[in-house]
């Protein structure tokens, strides 16, 4: 027993020894607390150390400070003035790091980085001559307060004598080097070679640069006319001229008269009776040319490839057509001597020699000349002192072929006189289209948005509060800034209803200040609510910005167009084929104009006019008036209600012969025959196909057609909108009264994508959009964009384009690639359906042969639409009552549109989008 108590009395007495985790948590607490005292201690004692040091430098330390700063000038030299504040520095870093290995080495290279700045500051102040003790140079440093004190002072001292001046320069500069390099974590060699790359991209980049426009000017001094070219002091005085001057004139008569001899054009004119001394100056122009100018001929003629050796032509000055290398002259040096004998009978010993009949006379030329391609590339002679001559032109028979000489026709010569030339009637190539350049357009400033990244937190911050005040407890968890709004993206507790933060907006608007917000409840694909709140400052985006940026560059398609910019600041291009078509609406001035002006110039910014063709119907006659004669325009811009109905049934005809067509061919959309009438041409076969436009129908304002004539309107509407995408022919229609009886049922079925700008109530919201939103809209631009194919609508800020940027690129459109003209063949057209029956059937819309109903089509493209199908949603959309509505379904069912009745549930689709277009192109 007694050994049993005496074990348990010794497991308690070591029980009671051991420390509980309590315990030594509170020893573990109270160290740190120790130790956080102290080291507070030590940097209030080394901030006033420092302080001190620092104001005895500028002798406001009194003489403790003086002394002090003596030793430390006496220490350190100039390195003193810096010294307070190293050490200041250092012992932050010191405690902040401590047991950290990486920071001892940035203290090792700290004191080697001040004690070689010290060294080179004493080999600066000087020299090998006057090199010092490190007694001489603390007390230089105490008297003068510069150099490197005894610290320097002793390091020159030493390397000095052992390496000599330079060397010593060598080793602390290499040292500094070195420890700059374990202070700061910076390769250095790192940074030049980045620095050179950067010098060698740029250097890069600007030789590519002056290439291409060297490239550029080169092609444009090709395709340009050489117009202005005096040859009036090509004549030269046989009694002073020397060789060198021969030569010189020579030369300038070869290269001169190249383009007169090679044109296009036909030039003709009287030739002035030679003298003898135009025969003493030929006659030397001849030994020049054969003798010092060979070479320089030589070259000049693999240059121009013109065979052209002596003209002497005095005081012409005239517009000469281009050169085409196909009727190029073989080489010069190859050839004899060329003479203009306007009145000298063929030399005898010249017959071999081809011979061009002009009405001035003939032009005798050495050897074969190559065929020319047309009757308007011959020859030209042009007689000194010319005048125009509008009358004369070039006798047919004047075609030169090779080896045959054609003597001159004594009637020509008689009627060319002295002083006469002939201008060409130059037939013009076809010009490439020009695009307009961005340069064009007016750049405008960037300005800061009034929301900095403080005010954003503070928002953010007070919304917080604002929502925990009410009971709602959130965290914000981004942040996006826009040109118009900032949205800020909050995520709720567990358990709280996101109702509970939607019905709280007008509180959120009241403590935030806001002038209205919009809450986005959740925002698509994230797990959280967006609330959107107005910017202090907007920022005005524009369309240059918009046009320069890659999004829209590297756009594929020849209809997209520039949108505007999202809530997060990012490019919104989209691509009006893939709509197909858009639906624009909103209030007066929120912005609907400026849009479609965008529209417009994007797709002149994107498309060459034998690609995509616009048609214009503007009933406020001065929106669009602006574009008229740009070469994309099919007819002018319509201004009047009554022709605009023809102009959409012309479209109505249009997709209606493009159907056939593909019928024909066997293709289904403009993209496939676009590709198969380019192959056949790229085969070499002979078609008569030709490439199809995309066309794109621009309605500016659609309230003031429904009210002239509605029912010709809105069926020529839903009859493009239905079919015409496939066609390549898409409709973009905007108004500012987005009312049931303007934007009807049928339209809207019919155009699925919207942007909605801001508008005054809920009920226009619904209507553009089927939901609310567009009433909480800034205006100014401020839409919200929804496609086909999202599930919600996106807010952009759309971009801004000013009239006078309008007008200039109508002017360069119209300037460069001169005004359109229009078919006649099609306003003919428009014009006989306007004054005509203006009226295009829907099929079925007044019952059938086959007996469907009215509504038949357009019950199956809403049903195709909404990719759901029910009597009840047809009631609703169609306005026909159950009874109506079930005999479509059933017809429907019949056609195998859609399935049998599942009860209660929704039929199913039984067609696809392609069948279902099929179906509509047989049914036609």
């Amino acid at each position: 027993m007694a050994t049993r108590k005496t074990t348990s009395s010794t497991k308690k007495r070591a029980k009671r020894g051991r420390p509980s985790k309590a315990e030594l948590e509170k020893r573990r607490v109270k160290k740190e607390r120790e130790e956080l005292f102290y080291k507070e201690l030590y940097l209030w004692g080394i901030i006033a150390i420092s302080a001190l040091l620092f104001i005895s430098n500028f002798h406001i330390g009194g003489v403790v400070g003086e002394f002090v700063s003596d030793f430390f000038f006496g220490l350190f030299g100039l390195i003193a003035y810096i010294f307070p504040i190293v050490l200041l520095v250092g012992s932050f870093f010191v405690i902040s790091n401590q047991g950290n290995t990486t920071a001892k080495v940035k203290i090792v290279g700290s004191v080697i980085f001040l004690l070689m700045i010290s060294m080179f500051m004493s080999l600066v102040v000087t020299g090998e001559n006057e090199l010092k003790t490190p007694s001489e140079a603390f007390n230089f440093g105490v008297s003068h307060r510069m150099g490197g004190g005894f610290v320097g002072g002793t390091l020159a001292y030493i390397l000095c004598p052992l390496f000599g001046i330079i060397g010593a320069y060598i080793i602390d500069i290499i040292l500094i080097i070195i420890s700059f390099v374990f202070v700061t974590g910076k390769s250095v060699i790192r940074k030049v070679k980045q620095g050179g790359h950067k010098v060698y991209q740029s250097a890069k980049n600007t030789t590519e640069r002056y290439q291409e426009i060297r490239r550029e000017n080169s092609k444009m001094r090709m395709d340009n006319k050489v117009s202005g070219v005096s040859l009036a002091n090509t004549l030269l005085n046989p009694a002073k001229a020397t060789a060198g001057e021969m030569v010189d004139a020579a030369t300038g008569v070869v290269s001169a008269t190249a383009g007169v001899i090679n044109s296009a054009s036909n030039l003709a004119g009287a030739v002035a009776t030679a003298t003898d001394t135009t025969a003493a100056a030929i006659n030397m122009a001849d030994g020049a040319v054969k003798g010092a100018a060979k070479g320089v001929a030589e070259e000049l003629a693999k240059d121009a490839a013109v065979s052209v050796a002596d003209i002497v032509i005095n005081g012409v000055t005239d517009e000469m057509g281009e050169l085409s290398s196909d009727e190029a002259i073989p080489d010069i040096s190859e050839k004899k001597n060329t003479r203009i004998a306007p009145t000298f009978p063929p030399d005898p010993q010249k017959a071999d020699m081809p011979e061009v009949t002009m009405p001035g006379g003939p032009v005798i030329m050495d050897g074969p000349r190559p065929k020319a391609k047309s009757t308007s590339a011959q020859q030209n002679v042009i007689s000194p002192n010319a005048k125009a001559q509008p009358g004369a032109t070039q006798q047919p028979g004047a075609t030169q072929q090779s080896g045959v000489s054609q003597q001159p026709d004594a009637s020509q010569q008689a009627s060319a006189t002295q002083g006469e030339i002939v201008k060409p009637a130059v037939s013009q190539p076809i010009k490439e289209y020009k695009f307009p350049s961005p340069k064009l357009l007016t750049a405008v400033e960037k300005k800061k948005s009034g929301n900095t990244e403080k005010t954003l937190r503070e928002t953010a911050a007070l919304l917080q509060l604002t929502l925990k005040n009410f009971g709602v407890n959130v965290t914000v968890t981004n942040i996006s800034c826009g040109p118009a709004v900032t949205r800020y993206e909050i995520q709720p507790e567990m358990g709280v209803k996101v109702s509970k933060i939607v019905n709280l907006a007008d509180d959120i608007k009241l403590n935030l200040a806001a002038a209205d917000i919009r809450i986005e409840a959740p925002i698509p694909g994230k797990a959280a609510v967006g609330i959107e709140v107005p910017n202090k400052e907007n920022v005005m985006v524009s369309f240059r910005e918009l046009i320069e940026a890659n999004e829209f560059k590297n756009a594929k398609s020849k209809i997209a167009f520039a949108v505007g910019k999202d809530i997060a600041g990012k490019t919104k291009v989209t691509d009006i084929a893939k709509m197909p078509h858009l639906l624009i609406a909103g209030a007066t001035g929120s912005g609907k104009s400026v849009c479609i002006n965008t529209i417009i110039m994007s797709i002149l910014y994107k498309a060459r006019p034998d690609e995509v063709k616009l048609i214009m119907i503007d009933p406020k006659v001065v929106e669009l008036s602006v574009y008229n004669g740009i070469p994309h325009l099919m007819i002018p811009v319509v201004t009047d209600p009554k022709k605009a109905a023809g102009a959409l049934n012309w479209a109505v005809a249009e997709m209606t012969d493009r159907y056939k067509k593909f019928a024909e061919t066997g293709v289904r959309e403009i993209k496939g025959y676009n590709r198969m009438v380019e192959k056949l041409k790229k085969s070499g076969e002979d078609t008569p196909l030709q490439k199809m436009p995309q066309i794109v129908i621009i309605v500016d304002e659609l309230a003031d057609l429904m009210m002239v004539a509605s029912n010709e309107v809105e069926e020529a509407i839903c009859r493009l909108a239905q079919l015409a995408r496939a066609a390549g022919i898409h409709l973009v229609i905007a108004t500012q009264r987005p009312s049931v009886n303007v934007i009807t049922g049928l339209i809207k079925a019919n155009m699925p994508s919207r942007i909605a700008f801001s508008v005054t109530s809920g009920v226009d919201s619904r209507t553009i959009l089927d939901m609310n939103g567009a009433e909480k809209l800034l205006g100014k631009g401020d839409m919200l964009f929804y496609p086909q194919g999202i599930p919600k609508p996106v807010r952009v800020q759309g971009a801004f384009i000013s009239d006078e940027d309008v007008q200039k690129v109508v002017e360069f459109l119209t300037g460069e690639n001169g005004i359109a003209e229009y078919s006649e063949e099609i306003q003919n057209k428009v014009s006989s359906m306007e004054s005509g029956n203006t009226t295009v059937p829907i099929p079925g819309r007044d019952g059938g042969d086959d007996g469907k109903d009215a509504y038949f089509m357009d019950a199956a493209k809403l049903l195709m639409e909404k990719e759901k199908a029910s009597i009840g949603m047809l009631q609703r959309y169609l306005k026909i009552g159950f009874n109506r509505a079930a005999r479509i379904m059933d017809q429907l069912e019949e056609a195998g549109i859609v399935g049998p009745e599942e009860g209660t549930k929704p039929r199913k689709i039984l067609l696809s989008k392609e069948e279902f277009q099929q179906f509509i192109a047989e049914n036609e």
